[in-house]
C-alpha cells in the first residue's frame, strides 16, 4: 500500500513537471517591449477615416448593400434572377447579410510570408489594465498579429497558418511602441508600432511588422 502511494506521488510529480515545462515552451514570446507615452501622438491617422463592408458584403446594380460571394441558398433564396433583394425579404435579408461600415482601424507593413494587408484590428480591456489586441483578417490572409499589454510593458507574437490545420507561432524579438496617453483615457487606443521576429534558420530575410493603430477599446 505504502509502495503504490509512493509511485503515485511520483507519478504526479512528473506529469507536473511537464505540464510546467510544456506552459513555459507555449508562452508566446519572453520579450517584453515597454510601453512608451505621448501626450499628443504625432504622424497621419487619417485611414480611420475610411470604411469597408464585411467580407463578400459590397453594391448590386441596384446600388444595395448585399452579399457578393459564397452567399448559400438562403441568401439566394431572397434574391431575383438579377441578383436584386426581394422587397418582401429585406429585414429577413439584413438580419443574415452585414450592412455596416466598418472603420479601418489598422494601417501596417509586413514581411511575414502569407500576410496580405488588413484594415481592422480588436482591442480589447480585461480588469484595470490588460489590454490584448489582434488583427481580424480575411479568408485569404494567413498572417494575423496578436499582442497583450500588462504592467505597461508589451509582448507580441504572429500567428501564420501552415498547410492543413496547423498554425506556427513565431515569435516577437524586439520592438517598440509609442501610445497616446490622451487618446487611452478617451477609451481609443492611438498607437504606432513596430516588431522584429525571430526568423527561419538559414534564411536572410528579415521579418517585420510596423503600422499605426486607431481603435475603440473594447471590454
Amino acid at each position: 500500500m505504502e509502495n503504490s502511494l509512493k509511485k503515485g506521488i511520483t507519478l504526479l510529480l512528473i506529469l507536473g513537471a511537464l505540464a510546467i515545462n510544456f506552459s513555459f515552451q507555449e508562452k508566446p514570446s519572453d520579450v517584453v517591449i515597454p510601453i512608451s507615452w505621448f501626450n499628443n501622438l504625432k504622424g497621419n491617422f487619417s485611414f480611420a477615416q475610411e470604411w469597408s463592408f464585411a467580407e463578400n458584403v459590397g453594391l448590386n446594380d441596384a446600388q444595395q448593400i448585399a452579399c457578393i460571394n459564397n452567399c448559400g441558398k438562403q441568401i439566394e433564396a431572397m434574391t431575383d434572377r438579377n441578383g436584386l433583394i426581394k422587397s418582401d425579404s429585406l429585414d429577413a435579408y439584413y438580419k443574415i447579410v452585414d450592412s455596416t461600415r466598418h472603420y479601418h482601424t489598422i494601417q501596417s507593413r509586413c514581411t511575414i510570408d502569407g500576410w496580405k494587408p488588413t484594415n481592422f484590428i480588436k482591442i480589447r480591456k480585461y480588469g484595470d489594465f490588460a489590454i490584448e489586441g489582434h488583427t481580424t483578417t480575411d479568408s485569404t490572409s494567413k498572417c494575423s498579429l496578436c499582442f497583450r499589454i500588462s504592467n505597461n510593458q508589451l509582448t507580441a507574437w504572429a500567428y501564420q497558418k501552415q498547410e492543413g490545420r496547423s498554425t506556427k507561432i513565431i515569435r516577437v524579438n524586439g520592438g517598440k511602441i509609442f501610445l497616446d496617453e490622451l487618446a487611452f483615457s478617451k477609451g481609443i487606443f492611438k498607437a504606432t508600432f513596430s516588431f522584429t521576429f525571430d526568423k527561419e534558420v538559414n534564411s536572410f530575410k528579415a521579418l517585420f511588422w510596423s503600422g499605426k493603430i486607431y481603435a475603440r477599446i473594447e471590454s
